[in-house]
């Protein structure tokens, strides 16, 4: 597999991994404020103004205050995902050390004439399996009979008309029962990411071969030719 050098810790893309939170975060967290001191008002002037010859019931001020807790909490649950998100890079920055190295997921991936692997989570009590490859378009080149318990399969390139000829494929497997399909797994396949790419909604990982994925959908990482 081929290196990058491009590092995504120059030029503009630098600039926006070290730019403050989205501004739709930060209005999410002023508005979750201002309804947290919004509410303590109310409860406030409830609780000086309520009629001393009718007063609320006790059960009401325990769940009133309840709600004060939740929404108090909330707040500061935000505050941690939001220090976690930033800790683990959620802002590109940490996922620039991924270039480089493989990643496992559902993405389509090059082939050269080398045989591909590629992993499945079998389905349980299936009685046949089928490997199911598309290529880059999303046409179906080959169908083939593989084991219904096996966890990793090889792909060699063969298609319906012959040798695949290079270039990107993807891979899932049908599991069937007696006669009807149980289920369709996508097969994970790892590929080396050449690139990230900042500046939409959320940070994208280039890998070889065009294909773009989400860190989300990352399933696994290793070292490159590992």
């Amino acid at each position: 597999m081929t290196d990058v050098a491009t590092s995504p810790l120059t030029g503009p893309s630098a600039a926006r991994a070290t730019q403050p939170p989205e501004p739709a975060k930060e209005s999410a967290a002023a508005t979750a404020a201002g309804d947290f001191e919004t509410f303590l008002s109310l409860l406030t002037a409830q609780m000086r103004n309520q009629d001393p010859l009718k007063p609320v019931e006790s059960t009401e001020f325990v769940a009133q205050l309840a709600s004060f807790s939740a929404v108090e909490q909330q707040i500061r649950s935000n505050d941690r995902l939001d220090a976690i998100l930033a800790a683990l890079g959620g802002d590109g920055a940490g996922l620039a050390e991924w270039i480089g190295k493989e990643v496992q997921s559902a993405a389509a991936v090059p082939f050269d004439g080398d045989p591909v692997t590629l992993e499945v989570e079998p389905v349980k009590d299936a009685e046949r399996a089928i490997l199911v490859v598309e290529d880059a378009a999303g046409t179906e080149v080959a169908r083939l009979p593989v084991d219904p318990a096996a966890s990793s399969l090889s792909w060699a390139g063969e298609t319906v008309s012959g040798p695949a000829a290079p270039g990107a494929y993807r891979f899932s497997v049908e599991y069937l029962g007696e006669a009807e399909l149980l289920e369709t797994r996508p097969g994970q396949v790892y590929a080396e990411v050449v690139e990230l790419r900042l500046g939409g909604d959320e940070p994208l990982l280039v890998l070889e071969g065009g294909e773009e994925i989400s860190a989300e959908d990352v399933t696994a990482i290793r070292a490159a030719g590992a």
